[in-house]
């Protein structure tokens, strides 16, 4: 991923996940994916993205916002995931999620980084703090749900 254009806000988060990168991509080929941010319901579809309600740290009423994700796309050595979000309040953000392999004797492994460029945190409902928060929430999910299918396998 290039580094920022000035005025962007970059936030990275990093995990590792006691599951193969296959399998831990496989969860975010589904329409639930989006539910493993925390805070955010999905409400439906519109115009190719997807309508989501998302309760804001420090707010008390959530806020609309719209996704646009892609599929997992394999590369030689990992999966990257691409998507934005845009929403009264919130900054527009575009994101990139890698899942590569991750080396070790304890079984298959994954390293999961998580980049965010927002735009305008300043004017927006987020924080750079939050913005952090919600990255690792998000890690934290994807690594539990990954983790819980790999143990039944």
């Amino acid at each position: 991923m290039r580094p920022p254009a000035p005025g962007l806000l970059r936030t990275r988060a990093d995990r590792r996940i006691a599951a193969d990168p296959t399998s831990t991509a496989l969860l975010l080929a589904g329409p639930a994916a989006l539910e493993l941010w925390p805070g955010v319901r999905r409400v439906g579809v519109v115009a190719g993205r997807v309508l989501v309600e998302a309760e804001i740290p420090d707010q008390r009423v959530p806020t609309a916002a719209t996704v646009l994700v892609r599929p997992p796309r394999r590369t030689p050595t990992s999966f990257v995931t691409r998507f934005a979000w845009v929403g009264p309040s919130l900054p527009p953000t575009t994101g990139e999620l890698t899942l590569s392999y991750a080396g070790g004797d304890a079984g298959p492994a994954t390293t999961a980084q998580l980049v965010l460029d927002s735009e305008d945190v300043g004017s927006s409902a987020l924080s750079a703090a939050a913005l952090q928060v919600l990255a690792r929430g998000f890690l934290d999910n994807l690594a539990q749900l990954a983790e819980s299918r790999s143990r039944a396998a």
